[in-house]
């Protein structure tokens, strides 16, 4: 019995000698500075889309919201590619958008809010 379990160890310790042998097996992750973030364009949409309507609800300039839309459209683009920012990100932007400017005046303390996540996103490089 004990043979049997000495050639189990030594089978075992030959296949992960091997494993290791290969190029890949053993590296560290990446730093997690160096690696891309997960972009799901359908919730950036609606997260923009939503900071955006309220800022529009609030008085925002129109030009101002525009630029910050252009901005946001082309990070996408260059995120995920053309198919992903017109078929989920801009769709659910426009909902969002549209939902929250059809909604009542938000209160004073929301549009301060709203503005301050505005300017965040104005920032956002």
């Amino acid at each position: 019995m004990r043979s049997a379990v000495c050639r189990v160890c030594a089978f075992t310790l030959a296949v992960l000698t091997a494993f290791a042998a290969f190029p890949g097996w053993a590296q560290t992750p990446p730093d997690a500075g160096h690696a891309r973030p997960l972009v799901i364009p359908q919730a950036e949409g609606e997260r923009e889309g939503k900071t955006l309507g309220r800022a529009l609800a609030c008085g925002a300039e129109r030009e101002r919201v525009e630029r910050v839309l252009r901005a946001g459209r082309a990070r996408m683009l260059a995120a995920v590619g053309r198919a992903l920012t017109e078929e989920r990100y801009v769709l659910a932007l426009d909902d969002a958008m549209r939902l929250e400017t059809s909604l009542p005046a938000p209160s004073p303390a929301s549009c301060e809010k709203a503005l301050a996540a505005l300017e965040r996103l104005e920032k956002t490089p």
